[in-house]
């Protein structure tokens, strides 16, 4: 086929995910720097189920489902958006300065950080004029957004095993602080 006559080539909305995680393992079986293609009526789900989600996290503390992913497009405009919704009853999941409950959902931005626990997830989403499918490129990242983009991570609280974890130190150069717990009767002698 000459080049005159072949078909347009449809530039195809894209959605790149750029994740974090202290342990990367958790993104074992994620495709990483491939272009993924899914139909718009399709449900993108994440989270600990490989049988339901489309891409597992391999992490004990995230929900069988956590949350999910949808295409959809506002009336009168042909524009592809996503929305997403938290599908997790333990855990809240953070976009950007929003806080989604179980069940709450919100439209992502065209770029924003999601967090839940120590996942963190940066997507921006590239233009198309496709009508019928997106693509999902996934990225892995060794350096948190948080500490990148300097917005203020989230709390982690000590557990009861008194191991302190600092969120903004790199895992692998500083090892787990132990948190020293006090009396408050107890004088300090200098």
């Amino acid at each position: 086929m000459s080049f005159e006559t072949a078909e347009t080539e449809e530039m195809i909305t894209s959605l790149h995910i750029n994740v974090y995680h202290p342990q990367a393992a958790v993104f074992n079986l994620l495709n990483f720097n491939e272009k993924l293609k899914y139909r718009v009526e399709e449900l993108i789900r994440f989270g600990r189920d490989s049988k339901v989600c489309k891409f597992p996290l391999l992490d004990r503390r995230a929900s069988r489902i956590q949350f999910v992913i949808q295409a959809f497009r506002h009336n009168d405009s042909s524009e592809l958006c996503f929305e997403i919704k938290n599908m997790s009853l333990k855990t809240r999941l953070f976009v950007n300065n929003a806080v989604l409950d179980h069940l709450n959902k919100i439209d992502l931005p065209r770029k924003c950080i999601l967090q839940f626990g120590e996942f963190q997830f940066y997507l921006d989403k590239g233009d198309g004029e496709a009508r019928e499918h997106f693509e999902i490129i996934f990225k892995l990242s060794l350096v948190p957004f948080c500490q990148e983009a300097g917005v203020e991570t989230l709390p982690l609280p000590v557990a009861e095993s008194g191991i302190l974890k600092n969120a903004n130190s790199p895992v692998s150069l500083y090892p787990s602080q132990t948190a020293v717990e006090t009396d408050e009767n107890e004088i300090l002698i200098n």
